[in-house]
């Protein structure tokens, strides 16, 4: 996590080697991606790469949510920037503990020490100044401090003892939900703890449906997926929201009847939402001098992905002027 443009995806590809940030529109993400990193000392880190973009603020809180460790990048050149601010209170909240990457260590203006000083004037409690926030320095580019980052993460997973149950039935979130053309509904998913059986019937937020196929993050095939495992989840009969859980249930009747209850409930909900939020419009006296015709405008948002819909929505909602009003 981090500000726009500080070189998440540019990290995140040095330690796979890919060229993610090269096919991103204006080299942005406008995704949350899922990817499995297989590590120089043999072991399996699971990356989620967010968007650092303003308006892609629940993305962000999404992501904080479902990981075990937050990796906060910064640039050394640029520092602290807002979204820096909002990720680490995403962390607090979701009470995830932070391993800091100072980025970018390789330009002429890099200035870690800086960086180091702003994040500890933010209530960042640094390893170096007494605290137990690692910080590592790195470089995308130069691809230097990727076995000091790596040593972190392994070192800060070692301390949580972080263990996952892999009998019984899954716990696992969707990250990211779409509609494809020939495969219908779409949920990439990451298991928590559990096994997440194909042919399994699952019910996810008001939506269900039979596990049809489950494709790990490459586009294989896979029979089951364990903790820690992106997947991607085929045979859902509508589409999810993003961070909607994942719960598998024993038969087809029971999946059908947990989803119409959720369905009505985030109905209910929905219309209250819509009642409460709903602003209250003075009606202009005639003394007030020419009365302003009210016009309403519907708007279809239409994205190729629900966390992007989700992004474009939450973007419109602050629109709200003297002249403009989001009903």
């Amino acid at each position: 996590m981090g500000h726009v443009d500080h070189g998440k995806t540019s990290l995140l590809d040095a330690l796979r080697q890919t060229a993610v940030a090269a096919t991103e529109a204006g080299g942005i993400t406008q995704h949350l991606g899922a990817f499995v990193v297989g590590m120089t000392s043999g072991a399996s880190i699971t990356f989620l790469d967010t968007p650092g973009h303003a308006a892609f603020s629940a993305m962000r809180a999404r992501g904080a949510a479902v990981t075990d460790i937050v990796v906060l990048v910064v640039a050394a050149d640029d520092g602290v920037m807002p979204q820096t601010l909002e990720a680490v209170s995403h962390a607090k909240l979701a009470n995830v503990p932070i391993v800091v990457a100072i980025n970018k260590c390789d330009k002429p203006a890099a200035d870690p020490e800086r960086v180091k000083v702003q994040l500890a004037s933010e209530g960042l409690q640094l390893e170096e100044m007494g605290g137990d926030v690692q910080v590592v320095e790195v470089s995308a580019v130069k691809k230097t401090g990727l076995d000091d980052l790596e040593e972190c993460l392994l070192l800060q997973a070692e301390l949580m003892n972080l263990k996952a149950r892999v009998d019984g039935p899954a716990q696992a979130y969707v990250v990211e939900a779409k509609l494809d053309k020939g495969r219908g509904p779409l949920a990439t998913a990451i298991v928590k703890a559990g096994t997440l059986v194909s042919g399994q019937h699952i019910v996810v937020g008001s939506e269900w449906g039979r596990i049809r196929a489950i494709r790990d993050m490459v586009g294989k095939l896979a029979q089951q997926a364990t903790p820690a495992m992106p997947v991607v989840l085929e045979g859902l009969k509508g589409l999810p929201m993003a961070g909607d859980d994942i719960v598998v249930v024993e038969s087809e009747e029971r999946a059908r009847m947990l989803s119409a209850g959720r369905k009505k409930k985030f109905e209910k909900d929905r219309l209250r939402q819509i009642m409460e939020d709903r602003p209250v419009v003075e009606e202009p006296s005639e003394e007030d001098g020419p009365v302003a015709v009210r016009v309403e405008m519907p708007i279809v948002v239409k994205a190729d992905v629900q966390g992007t819909v989700q992004a474009v929505t939450d973007a419109l909602k602050t629109l709200n002027s003297p002249q403009v009003l989001y009903a």
